[in-house]
C-alpha cells in the first residue's frame, strides 16, 4: 500500500530496465504511483512524505523518474511488466494515480484490472469496511489464481520450503 506499493512497482520497473524475469503478477492496494504532488491533489503531509522519499535536501532523482512515478514508464518497459491489479478508495490521495495508470495501460493494451471502492485509504486493513474488504480480497485471490496457475499444496511433507541449519 502507499509508499510500499510504490517500492514494489519500482522493483518491477527496475527488473524491466535490467531485462530480468518479472513475477507472474503484481497487486497494488492503494499504491502511490505518482509522487508529483505539485500536479496532483495532495496535502502538506503528502508533500512532506514525497520530499523525504526523494532524499530531502540530497535528492538523487526526480518525480519524473519511472522508478519513483511508474506512471512515467515508457511503453517499451510497460510491456515487460506482469499483469497488474490495483485497488483503492474513490477519494484518496492515490485515486488519480490509479486512474492515470489505468489510462496508460489501456492506451498500450497492457493487462490491468482496477477497482475503486467507496472507502478510505487501506480500507482492507480494518474492520469497518467488511463487505468491501471481502470483495477486494476475493478479487485479488481470483486474479492471482488466474495468473499463477495451479499450484501444488504446501504441506509439511513435501513442502517447497528450505530448511536452514543454524
Amino acid at each position: 500500500d502507499s509508499s510500499g506499493g510504490n517500492l514494489a512497482f519500482a522493483l518491477l520497473v527496475k527488473l524491466a530496465q535490467l531485462d530480468e524475469e518479472q513475477p507472474c503478477a503484481a497487486v497494488g492496494i492503494s499504491p502511490w504511483l505518482k509522487l508529483d504532488l505539485h500536479t496532483s491533489p495532495g496535502n502538506l503531509y503528502g508533500i512532506w512524505c514525497a520530499d523525504l522519499y526523494l532524499g530531502r535536501g540530497k535528492k538523487t532523482t526526480t518525480v519524473a523518474d519511472p522508478l519513483v512515478s511508474i506512471v512515467n514508464i515508457s511503453p517499451e518497459l510497460l510491456e515487460k511488466l506482469p499483469p497488474l491489479l490495483l485497488h483503492g478508495g474513490l477519494k484518496e490521495l492515490v485515486t488519480n494515480d490509479i486512474k492515470e495508470m489505468a489510462a496508460l495501460c489501456e492506451r498500450h493494451q497492457h493487462p490491468l484490472e482496477v477497482k475503486l471502492y467507496p472507502c478510505p485509504h487501506d480500507f482492507q486493513l480494518g474492520p469497518c469496511f467488511k463487505d468491501a474488504s471481502q470483495d477486494s480480497f476475493g478479487l485479488i485471490s481470483e486474479f492471482l489464481d488466474r495468473n499463477w496457475g495451479p499450484q501444488e499444496p504446501m504441506g509439511l511433507e513435501g513442502s517447497r520450503s528450505t530448511e536452514v541449519q543454524l
